[in-house]
């Protein structure tokens, strides 16, 4: 990660609108004659697709695309007790936050006669994308499983890419199990979007997917979704982008831990911190180096993101 200390009052206007310039994300044609090709292949050839596919892209060599109950059993006793209470924890905080999002039926009888409605319906079956590539994410997991549970959605999988010695991350095996998930597949990048699509012989179709991804998986999403055959999405991710202002009084660790959190998404993440006071950006500099260094190789990733930190070194704020 770059992290880059700018004072406000003394960039010109060309310095000011490249610190603000927001990360380009590039409309490859050859990522999308790439992912057309995916697509087509799991469509043709179900799970022999998704397995050569895993092989060429993942390096794992799978025999079987479901994750069993061993597997999740072992993933619990890879992570640490503290590890167990941050998830179930962050569970628990998302699941009272949507709790209180539940829609309640509404009837209106707008004029003698004439009566409207609002009623909601679960989707029937949803699939959950999880990244686990440079940065496994349990805490999509978390995000997605948690409301397609209280939504009541009959049918919930998740899909997530194997690591190369062929078991997925454990991580995001709790978050997700935990969350309410129980039908997960080793599978990721656009062949994971194609197959909960149409579905293969071991993946059921869904209705919707929702998740983040990297840009074959969105590609992948866009193009599903253009298709009458296909499934409805989310929408396209693009990279993670942040601002956070910081006053005096602010938490230099709380910041550093935001800033992180969506820098380690994806190289093109955008974080920025503005603040009046350089002691506080100075604070959180050296905290986001300090966090990185402790960061495993395997989730480090925000190493690759872009940090910026403004500040004026008076009171004026950007």
């Amino acid at each position: 990660m770059t992290i880059t200390n700018c004072n406000w009052e003394e960039l010109d206007g060309p310095a000011r609108t490249r610190l603000l310039r927001r990360p380009a994300v590039a409309d490859d044609r050859d990522i999308r004659a790439q992912t057309h090709r995916i697509v087509d292949e799991v469509r043709q050839s179900g799970d022999d697709a998704l397995l050569h596919l895993t092989r060429q892209y993942d390096g794992a060599d799978l025999t079987s695309l479901a994750v069993g109950a061993e597997e999740i059993r072992r993933a619990e006793d890879e992570l640490s007790a503290a590890q167990l209470e941050a998830i179930d924890m962050a569970i628990a905080n998302v699941r009272r936050f949507h709790e209180a999002q539940r829609a309640a039926p509404i009837r209106v009888e707008t004029m003698p006669g004439v009566v409207c409605e609002r009623i909601s319906h679960a989707i029937d079956a949803v699939g959950l994308y999880v990244p686990a590539g440079t940065a496994p994410l349990p805490s999509a997991a978390i995000m997605l499983a948690v409301p397609a549970a209280i939504a009541g959605c009959p049918l919930r999988i998740l899909c997530t890419p194997p690591r190369p010695d062929g078991s997925a991350d454990p991580a995001v095996l709790v978050a997700a199990t935990r969350a309410g998930v129980s039908d997960i597949y080793k599978v990721g990048g656009a062949q994971a979007i194609a197959a909960m699509a149409y579905g293969t012989e071991s993946i059921p179709r869904v209705g919707k997917i929702f998740g983040p991804g990297n840009a074959w998986v969105t590609c992948a999403k866009s193009l599903v979704s253009a298709d009458p055959e296909g499934a409805a999405i989310d929408m396209p991710a693009g990279p993670s982008e942040v601002l956070v202002i910081a006053d005096a009084q602010a938490s230099p660790e709380f910041v550093a831990a935001d800033l992180l959190a969506q820098a380690e998404h994806d190289v093109l993440a955008q974080a920025v911190l503005v603040t009046p006071r350089r002691e506080v950006a100075e604070a959180v500099a050296a905290l986001r180096e300090g966090r990185l260094i402790e960061l495993t190789p395997a989730t480090a990733c925000g190493g690759h993101g872009h940090g910026q930190v403004a500040a004026d070194g008076g009171e004026k704020g950007l």
